[in-house]
């Protein structure tokens, strides 16, 4: 066993992954599964939201035709929106795997973030608001996938911050450096 911060193996040889590290990237496949059907299961207040910005934009702007027609612009927006998180989660995850120190701790704040959204949206479930607002109120089965969603990334974040995680990205990171010629 070598001291705290030093490489524990040979530089030269590829560093073993990690339980943890594997764990928290079957997890994020988790959060991603779950948050994009907490979307689903908000589709209608995110589509009376966005409605409600467009009528405004176009009182604003004093251009009816702003607000018509959005049906194809939310859906494409969403869409994009989704497939674009879910790449940069995907890009995060590969980098995390591979052992690079950066992308860990990039999806360690993100699992920090759906953690935090965790939290609020659990004390929302117990705080009685009564607001004037125009938006339908979400279903019920909505927060099943963002608690599940949420809960796997409280896993996640775990497993990323543990130590065997940091140590792999050291050693990954030396066995990188090693492997170049010339600075290359």
């Amino acid at each position: 066993m070598t001291a705290p911060g030093l490489p524990s193996e040979d530089p030269v040889a590829r560093p073993k992954r990690p339980d943890s590290v594997r764990f928290a990237v079957q997890l994020w496949f988790g959060v991603i599964a779950f948050q994009l059907l907490a979307m689903v299961a908000n589709w209608n207040v995110l589509r009376a939201d966005f409605d409600r910005q467009m009528d405004d934009a176009s009182k604003k702007l004093d251009d009816a035709a702003l607000a018509a027609n959005t049906d194809a612009t939310f859906i494409a927006g969403m869409v994009i929106l989704a497939l674009i998180l879910t790449a940069i989660a995907g890009v995060l995850m590969r980098f995390t795997y591979r052992g690079y120190t950066w992308a860990r701790l990039v999806l360690g704040w993100a699992s920090a973030f759906v953690t935090v959204n965790l939290v609020f949206a659990v004390a929302a479930l117990f705080m009685d608001t009564q607001t004037d607002s125009s938006l339908p109120e979400s279903p019920a089965w909505a927060m099943v996938p963002t608690i599940l969603g949420g809960v796997c990334a409280v896993g996640a974040l775990t497993a990323l911050m543990h130590r065997d995680s940091a140590t792999f990205c050291r050693e990954a990171a030396a066995f990188r450096a090693g492997r170049r010629q010339n600075g290359f």
